[in-house]
């Protein structure tokens, strides 16, 4: 009953947020179609404390994108998309924690919680870490430290490394805040909508916000050695897209034509669960 009840709840809420996204154009069309999909079942199967650490991502995500926009617009023309979200970049930050969440409903355990917050706290960190690395002008190559060119995959900075920390211990602090206060709920009479859940302590927090580190470093280790780059053939520019910014054609000059941004977030996530599901069986 309290699975229904969620899904019914869950319709409704994430509808009105993706209306909300859709509006301030932070969601396209397919977007809000993926972006309910994974929102109805997250809540339906984890109930509310999953759902809204899911979108604690999606809406401080979006706030940074916005700080200091026009700054960084001018650094980043290189990269394959924009601001506005479609459906593969919604699937690629959420549907491995939406598996989890899945798997978790059918085999109940605090260690694949782990993993699912791990999973939400690695695209976290990643995305701040672009938004407000990027304004840091001193970047580096995160595979041979040298200095690099700020906004380009694979390129960190101490900023963006400071912003990744902090969205990691966020996202893990508020996966145990949001199921206490679930829990506190459940028992003060409103058992059939939230359920108890797992409450993680203060290693739990340890856990996942080192998973999700780990998992954003990863992400700038994949940008930088198995992501497709391309270059203008007609002035030689470095870009992700297939078609340059003037409209010119682009070349593949490194990494695999099949791993785009999108592909390597989805990997990220998964090295942030699974890293965090491991230590989290071994000493929760």
């Amino acid at each position: 009953m309290a699975s229904q009840i969620n899904a019914l709840v869950g319709v409704i809420i994430t509808l009105l947020i993706a209306i909300f996204a859709f509006k301030k154009r932070q969601l396209n069309e397919n977007g809000v179609i993926s972006a309910m999909f994974v929102g109805i079942v997250i809540f339906a199967l984890g109930g509310w404390s999953w759902f809204f650490l899911l979108v604690s991502f999606f809406v401080t995500s979006s706030a940074w994108s916005k700080f200091k926009r026009n700054q960084k617009d001018a650094l980043s023309t290189e990269h394959e998309k924009g601001d506005i979200r479609d459906a593969w970049q919604v699937l690629a930050n959420s549907l491995f924690a939406t598996v989890l969440a899945a798997v978790h409903f059918l085999q109940p355990d605090a260690a694949l919680f782990a993993a699912f917050a791990a999973a939400v706290a690695t695209v976290t960190a990643d995305t701040w870490a672009t938004e407000i690395g990027m304004l840091d002008a001193r970047a580096y190559s995160v595979l041979t430290g040298k200095k690099a060119i700020r906004g380009q995959s694979g390129v960190v900075s101490l900023l963006g490394l400071g912003a990744s920390a902090a969205a990691s211990l966020l996202i893990a602090f508020l996966a145990v805040a949001f199921n206490a206060v679930n829990n506190y709920l459940a028992k003060s009479g409103f058992s059939d909508v939230f359920y108890p859940q797992f409450i993680g302590d203060f290693n739990f927090i340890l856990i996942v916000a080192f998973a999700a580190f780990i998992g954003s470093l990863a992400d700038s280790v994949f940008g930088a050695t198995i992501q497709a780059r391309y270059v203008c053939e007609r002035d030689g520019e470095a870009t992700e897209r297939l078609v340059h910014a003037c409209g010119s054609k682009t070349k593949l000059v490194h990494g695999f034509a099949v791993i785009d941004n999108d592909s390597v977030n989805f990997l990220a996530s998964v090295v942030g669960g699974l890293l965090a599901y491991g230590l989290a069986v071994a000493f929760l």
